[in-house]
This record gives structure tokens, sequence and C-alpha cells, in this order.
């Protein structure tokens, strides 16, 4: 995947050799490879220190230097668990064990100087081919702006569920995204639709619970009588009037059509088993509001309303 911004490549150069350094260094630069931050050291214990703060994409270092060798760098780094970090030489070094030594610690390459600058060249791109390919890959089109709530406002919907419920307290929750599996058995579920058309234009649905809460609420049933019906699943037919009133209620929150056209309950059903299609409209869809709604003494339930 490519990212959105990415960062500029790093290259870390490790030579004793001020002179080395600046060769490679305008080499790197003079190359075309895209945005690059070039950075030196002067021997493998500094280098070492700077690839743990922050690994770059290649490493071009020299064998012989004093404190800690080139080699003995690659050996500690794949010691420390830096094995994705790329390593390659540019060293005066020939002897065959020696190279054999660095290429069996992962070396990308080894170049004898003095080298010339196509020859670096080459084998910094092949060594960066992935990375310099990102740099230059035109960014992904942005995502798609999400759809707008199937509500207006959650301020309108608690609006509405303080006039069903009346002095009883309650808890909003927004619950984004709830599955078919968080709403329990059977559900109410309403249909709306605009004037003139036949085809839904949203859904509204309260789980058994939700239904038991906001009927029974809406009827000043005692707890013990709503706990009753949520355990069993079988919200009373005076609970359910009242639960069909608050769904129907739920119209005037809808986020209008185009045109701020509103949408106006056509039926609403208190369903067994889930609706046909509701999965698939609960996972595609042009916006949807979900919540949890929690009353003391009663319990808790969830509702959702879906834009078709």
């Amino acid at each position: 995947m490519v990212e959105l911004n990415p960062t500029p490549l790093r290259v870390l150069i490790v030579d004793d050799s001020r002179a080395i350094q600046a060769i490679i260094a305008r080499v790197l630069q003079n190359a075309g490879l895209g945005p690059m931050v070039v950075e030196t050291a002067s021997n493998g214990e500094q280098a070492l220190r700077m690839v743990t703060a922050q690994p770059p994409d290649l490493v071009i270092s020299d064998w012989h230097m004093p404190v800690v060798s080139g080699i003995e760098m690659l050996q500690t780094l794949r010691q420390l668990g830096g094995g994705m970090v790329k390593v390659g030489f540019v060293t005066t070094e020939t002897a065959e064990r020696h190279l054999d030594q660095a290429r069996s610690n992962g070396a990308v390459f080894v170049i004898n100087k003095p080298f010339k600058d196509e020859q670096l060249l080459q084998e910094v791109q092949k060594a960066l081919a992935a990375r310099v390919e990102q740099l230059r890959a035109p960014p992904p089109p942005p995502p798609p702006p999400a759809p707008p709530p199937a509500l207006a406002s959650e301020g309108a919907l608690n609006a509405l569920i303080k006039q069903q419920l009346g002095q009883i307290p309650f808890r909003l929750v927004p619950a984004p995204n709830q599955s078919l599996e968080d709403l329990k058995l059977p559900h109410d579920l309403a249909m709306y639709a605009l004037d003139g058309e036949k085809t839904p234009f949203a859904l509204g649905l309260l789980d058994v619970n939700a239904c038991c809460i906001l009927g029974g609420g809406g009827a000043r049933m005692q707890p013990p009588l709503v706990r009753q019906a949520m355990q069993v699943g079988k919200p009373t037919s005076e609970m359910m009037q009242f639960a069909d009133h608050f769904l129907r209620s739920a119209a005037a929150i809808l986020t209008p059509a185009e045109g701020g056209r509103a949408p106006t309950l056509r039926i609403v059903n208190l369903m067994p088993k889930p609706f046909d299609k509701l999965q698939g409209l609960l996972l595609r869809n042009r916006g949807r509001s979900d919540y949890r709604i929690a009353v003391p003494g009663y319990g808790e339930g969830r509702l959702v309303f879906i834009r078709c």
C-alpha cells in the first residue's frame, strides 16, 4: 500500500574519511532518486547509535575504521535484530574470505575503492528500488467521504426519547457499527419512505430490550415488569404500542433527502427473525446511526437507524 505522504529516503554514510563521505553524498544527491536525507558517521560505533535511533533505508559503509569496523558494525546490527536495514560496503578490502563474510551477514553490495559513480549508483538503485518506486508513485485517490448519519442529530434523538419516557432517567451512548449479533431478537422494524416512492428510504430497528425499555417506559411500567419482558424476550402488547409510536415519531428526526424531502413511516412490525436484507444493509448503506440506551431499573437495549 502506498503511503499518502511517503517519508524521504534516508541514507547513512559511514567512513572515517570526510572526503569519501562527501564524494558518496554527491553521487547520491545528484542521482535523481527523489527526496533524500543523507547522514554521516565516522565509525561503526557512531553508526550503530544512529541506526538504533532511526533506521535508515540504506547504510553505505567503509570496512576499515577506528573503534568499530564496518564488518563489526554489520554483525552487531544483525545480532540486535536489525535484519531489515540494508547495508552495502565501499571499501579497499579485497580479501575474498572477508567479502564472503560481509555477504553472509546480508550485505547487499560490496564495491572496491576507487569506484566509478555509475557503479555505486547502480548498486544503490537496486538496493532502494522499492522505496524509490514508492516515492515516485502517484498518491492514491482520497477515500470517499463518509455517508451522513441516518439521524439528523443525537440531540434530536435525546429529545425524542425524553418525550417518550417523561421523567424516567436514561443514558444514550453511541455504539458505532453494531452487528446483527448485537441486536437481540425479536426486532421492532420500521420502514420509512418518501412520498410517491415505493423503495425504502430508511429503516429503524429496536432490539427486543429497546422495545421493552421504550415501550415500557412510555407506558410508565414498573421496572420488574419491564425486566421480566426483557428476560423472556416478549414485549407486551402495550409495550409494542408505545415502541411503534416511538418509531413513527422518529421519522421526523431522520436526515432528510435531497431537496429537504422528509420521509414518513410506511410499516412497522415485530420480526421474530432478522429481516432478510438486514445483514447486507448493516454492511453497505448510505449512512447509519447506532446507539445503546440504558435506563436504571430497566436495563440496556440497542437501536439503529439505516439509510437505504
